[in-house]
């Protein structure tokens, strides 16, 4: 591979790349000799949960419970369980400045859901510098990444096989280069009785080689009662081995509340080690200050507030050196 000066816009997307990487390995397990392909894949940022608080704070983790508008970028098949029209929007604070937000609309059609959705990533005080490691304050390096989806799913055998399809326009432009790639997501999910659900989903199929990076998520989550509920999935992404990952979500239900639904969440996903974090102030009061991989979060859910659903998700990960990631995401049912 040529060195790349780093005075030049493209070192910007480099050092983008080298962020990516090391962020999205958060989720994607430790990566070790014999994971040669790490990084060779563009569009990395199609790992991040955006727009799902809830499947975040379960490491990442939730390919067969995912529903409403956060399901298409997780498993479109869960927007198939949807009654109501619904209208969601997400802020997710990456590491190191970067950020995204997330829309989503989906609208039942008969016995069939569609939805769409539009995201869009950039980052803040992007620090570009010359071949000394002089800063360039005057350099204008501008990331610019995203997507906009439309999906299409429909339940059968009375809501317990979902099955959903997405296509997937993808835009990448980190500062040297743009690519643009249409690309096709596929998704399924079975329950089984009551406790038992399976998941499967594949994403970002069809696009150009090494433009965009590919996941296939295998998971199963088992609710043992109305307030418990257990998730397990392996991720696979086609620059890096899978690993496997879990999460727990502690439910108080809004029938013994009465005025809405609190859920408690957790996960934890095999993480690189990132060093220890000595500026953030969050996370030294919480004694994160060291502790990668793992995810927390809360959710607030109401059927009752005006005649409407209406629910508020929080998630905070922690990733040693590099700060934490937060997400906040707001859904309104009608």
């Amino acid at each position: 591979m040529k060195p790349i000066k780093n005075g030049s816009p493209r070192a910007g997307a480099a050092a983008l790349a080298a962020l990516f990487c090391i962020a999205c390995g958060a989720f994607g397990g430790t990566a070790d000799a014999a994971d040669t392909k790490v990084g060779t894949d563009g569009a990395m940022f199609l790992k991040l949960p955006t727009g799902s608080p809830r499947v975040q704070a379960l490491g990442n983790n939730g390919v067969s419970i995912v529903e409403g508008g956060e399901a298409m970028s997780v498993n479109p098949a869960g927007i198939a369980s949807a009654q109501m029209r619904e209208f969601s929007f997400s802020y997710l604070n990456w590491v190191q400045g970067y950020g995204g937000q997330y829309l989503s609309y989906i609208h039942p059609v008969g016995q069939a859901v569609i939805g769409v959705n539009l995201a869009y990533y950039t980052i803040n005080g992007f620090d570009v510098r010359d071949d000394q490691g002089v800063p360039q304050y005057g350099t204008d390096v501008k990331v610019r990444n995203g997507y906009t989806s439309v999906t299409l799913a429909k339940g059968f055998f009375l809501e317990k096989f979902l099955v959903g399809v997405t296509a997937k326009e993808v835009l990448e432009d980190n500062g040297d280069a743009q690519n643009r790639n249409t690309v096709f997501d596929a998704g399924a999910i079975l329950k089984l009785g009551r406790k038992l659900s399976l998941g499967w989903a594949g994403q970002n199929f069809s696009g150009k080689s090494h433009q965009v990076v590919k996941v296939q998520r295998v998971g199963g989550a088992w609710e043992f009662n109305p307030f418990l509920t257990l998730a397990l999935e392996q991720r696979t992404y086609s620059d890096r081995k899978g690993k496997l990952g879990g999460g727990v979500e502690f439910n108080l239900p809004e029938e013994l509340l009465q005025v809405g639904r609190v859920s408690l969440r957790a996960g934890y996903s095999p993480s690189d080690n990132f060093g220890r974090n000595m500026t953030d102030k969050t996370l030294d009061t919480l004694g994160m200050n060291d502790i990668s991989g793992w995810a927390f979060g809360v959710g607030i859910y109401s059927a009752q507030t005006m005649g409407y659903g209406m629910g508020l998700d929080y998630t905070m990960a922690p990733y040693g050196a590099l700060g934490k990631a937060t997400q906040l995401a707001l859904r309104f049912q009608f």
